[in-house]
Formats: structure tokens, C-alpha cells, sequence
């Protein structure tokens, strides 16, 4: 049976990095939200059990008010090892991590589905998967890249059961027993090789690029090379540095350039830095190969490539796994209403963002990966939660403060105060 209406000032969509971040400034500021998600989901549900972060420890932190609860405190608390560069950071313990920081500063987080978002007067009406609609007078979304993964539009018809995503995983379990043929050159498709290689599974490795690139691993950099390619957050060199500490100068840039810097222009497949010796010299891997038919017969997948030079190679498999990325494009966000949709505007599939991360849309703002056409890449990784959560918890509160308009209803008493 349907709830009745209540209302908040601000419903936050998502309760990852980014969205516990912001929620964790929003308490602290006394901003009355509520949270909607299951926290840490999609790194608890769609990523491989054994994978390594390819971020250093050091920038993996997520963002609270007084920056005293990072990953390396979360360590220390719990005798852990810990090291910022070191070492690598395994998923389960960041998702332990991620658990504690919900636990500690966003207590109030309700697991439900939001699945229908639309236009009110002055308000934005959100409505659940538990028959609750909340009226909010600011919406955040930060659903991060889960529902933008990318496949080639040649395995459209292919069945689950032989061809999925790398975004899909989750257990392999399923996998096991079976011949695997993994497409892609970034860090997904190195990480599942390992992985499925170190399961006894039979896996290949197949990339269209004709080298794997991989993180470089910890070692002592010279005074000059610190100086030349100073090491940032998302990676090392002065234009990686400026998009991780400025991303609202990066904002200012042409749209072509915001997007072609988000689209990886200046990172690039990248495998991570404790994965290589695990793939190279131990996984069949395949370079410089592109795909040109794919087909089913008798239960398996029959690929055909070529490669630079024009010469052409079949093979065959089980499944399929392709890692290909993601492409944000709000269009295909279910809970998106179409007056909404006509009234934001995109840049190539993402929407445009105000220095506020607003939409054209009032009242309606985006923030993590959905962000990155408009701030950067440092949007797609851990290390940017510590720009939105400061600012928009600190624009929102002084937005808010100024008016409270006549519709709000008595909320629930869901948000704990700071």
C-alpha cells in the first residue's frame, strides 16, 4: 500500500563514496536530507571478489567534515596493514572501510530503489520502490557508472548466458569450468584475467590496442621527476595534478576538451600496478586485434578479428567477457522523468553542470562519474569525492537557509541530527 507524501530539503540518490560523502557534510552543516541506497552496492555487488584497487591507499579516502577518518585511520583503528603506496588496497577492505565511514557519520541511510524522478512546483517529486514519494526541494544523484556500462552493438542479440559485462561481476563462480575470452585493454579486463586465470578457469585476453598499459609500480622518483610529474590523485604529471585539485577551473574549458579529458583523454586503459605480473608471462593475451563478426553455434561464442597488418583470427569460447567501459547518458536512467530529460541540457550524453554541479534543471544535481563532462576526470575516481561534498553541502546550506517555501509537509524523522 502507497505511503503518504512527505518532503525533505534534500534527497540524495545513491549511498556510495560520493553519495555518503555528501550526506556526511550535510549532517555535519545540519541540513536536513535523507539518503536513499544500499550503501558501498555497487562495489559489494558488482566487482569481483579478490580485485585490487588501482588507486594508491593514499587517495582512496572518502571525504568527511574534519578529514579525520581516512582509510589509513580506518587501518590503524583495526591494526591493518596499511601502507600509501606500498601496497595495494584489496575491494574487501575498502568496502569494509566504506561500511565503517556509513556506520560513523551517515547512520540513516534507507535501503530503497528510487523509481520515478519528476517535476513539481518548486519541488521534485521522487518516488520508491516501497510506494513512498518524497517532494525534495534538491535532488542529488550519484549513482556512479553502473547503469552506463557500454557493450559493442555487435553482441545486442548474443544471450546472457555466453556474453556479458565486466560491470557484471559479482562471484565468478558461474564461470567456473568454463573457456573465457575477456575483450579489453583497461584495468577491468586485467583484473578479471588474473582473477578467472587464478580460479583454474581457461582465459584469454584479447585488446584492439596493441600494448597493455599498466600503473606504474611503488618505487623512489628523483627530486626531478616529482618536480616534471608531480603525483596526483588520479595519476602522475602536471595536467593529471590540475584536474584533480581544480576541477572548477576544468569546468571553464571548452566542452570538447571537458570531454575528451573525461572520455580518459589524458589517462588511458590503464591496468593497475599490482596486476601486471599476474596477467603478463601467466594469461594467453591477444594484441592489436579487432573484432569483425560474432556469432553463436552449438553453445559457443565463435569471434573473428584482424589485426593491423590485415590478417584474420578466429576464436571460440564459452562466454565472453567485455570490458569496455562505460558512457554516461542519462537518458538511459529509468527513473528519469521525459519532461525532466527535455528540460536538461547534455553534453554528450551527461548533463551540463553549473559551478553548484546544478543541472538546467533547478534543483536537480548530479555529481561523481555523471559529473566528469562538466569537472574532469577526477569525477570517476574515489579521490573526488572531497570536492563535491565540501562545496555542495556548503552551497546548500546557505541556499536552503534563505527560503522555505509554503508546500513542505511534515517530514518523517529520518535524518539524524549532526
Amino acid at each position: 500500500m502507497a505511503r503518504s507524501s512527505t518532503s525533505v530539503d534534500v534527497a540524495v540518490i545513491g549511498a556510495g563514496p560520493y553519495g555518503l560523502s555528501l550526506a556526511a557534510h550535510l549532517r555535519a552543516r545540519g541540513v536536513e536530507h535523507r539518503i536513499f541506497g544500499e550503501p558501498m552496492g555497487p562495489w559489494k555487488t558488482n566487482m569481483p571478489r579478490g580485485m585490487l584497487l588501482k588507486s594508491y591507499p593514499w587517495a582512496t579516502s572518502l571525504s568527511d567534515p574534519k578529514s579525520e577518518f581516512g582509510l589509513k585511520s580506518f587501518c590503524n583503528e583495526r591494526a591493518l596493514p596499511y601502507h600509501d603506496e606500498l601496497m595495494p588496497l584489496p575491494l574487501s577492505r575498502f568496502i569494509d572501510y566504506g561500511e565503517a565511514f556509513q556506520a560513523r557519520y551517515v547512520p540513516a541511510v534507507e535501503r530503497k530503489t528510487l523509481i520515478a524522478l519528476e517535476p513539481g512546483p518548486g519541488i521534485l517529486r521522487a518516488t520508491f520502490d516501497d510506494g513512498e514519494t518524497v517532494h525534495a526541494r534538491r535532488v542529488v544523484v550519484s549513482i556512479g557508472l553502473n547503469p552506463f556500462k557500454c557493450l559493442p552493438q555487435e553482441v545486442a542479440h548474443l544471450p546472457v548466458e555466453l556474453c556479458s559485462h565486466s560491470g557484471e561481476y559479482g562471484s565468478l563462480e558461474a564461470l567456473n569450468g568454463r573457456e573465457v575470452i575477456v575483450v579489453g585493454s583497461g584495468s577491468s579486463a586485467s583484473d578479471l584475467a588474473a582473477l578467472l586465470h587464478e580460479r583454474g578457469i581457461a582465459v584469454s585476453l584479447v585488446a584492439r590496442r596493441p600494448k597493455l598499459n599498466f600503473a606504474d609500480g611503488p618505487r623512489h622518483r628523483s627530486l626531478f621527476a616529482r618536480t616534471t610529474a608531480p603525483m596526483s590523485g588520479i595519476g602522475h604529471g602536471w595536467a593529471l595534478a590540475t584536474c584533480a585539485k581544480y576541477p572548477q577551473l576544468i569546468r571553464l574549458l571548452s566542452k570538447d576538451l571537458r570531454v575528451r579529458l573525461a572520455d580518459h583523454g589524458a589517462l588511458g586503459p590503464l591496468g593497475g600496478a599490482f596486476v601486471k605480473d599476474r596477467v603478463l608471462g601467466q594469461v594467453p593475451v591477444w594484441l592489436g586485434q579487432a573484432i569483425r563478426g560474432i556469432e553463436t553455434h552449438d553453445g559457443k561464442v565463435m569471434l573473428d578479428f584482424v589485426d593491423f597488418a590485415g590478417a584474420p583470427r578466429s576464436m571460440r569460447a564459452d562466454h565472453v567477457i567485455f570490458a569496455t567501459g562505460y558512457k554516461v547518458d542519462v537518458s538511459r536512467l529509468g527513473f528519469l522523468n521525459e519532461t525532466l530529460l527535455r528540460r536538461m541540457q547534455l553534453i554528450d550524453g551527461a548533463p551540463q553542470l553549473s559551478a553548484h554541479y546544478e543541472t538546467t534543471v533547478p534543483g536537480l544535481h548530479f555529481i561523481g562519474p555523471a559529473a566528469a563532462n562538466s569537472f574532469g576526470p577526477v569525477c570517476r575516481f574515489v579521490y573526488g569525492t572531497y570536492h563535491p561534498a565540501r562545496h555542495l553541502a556548503r552551497h546548500l546550506s546557505a541556499v536552503l537557509v534563505r527560503y522555505r517555501p509554503a508546500f513542505q509537509l511534515r517530514p518523517l524523522d529520518r535524518t539524524v541530527s549532526p
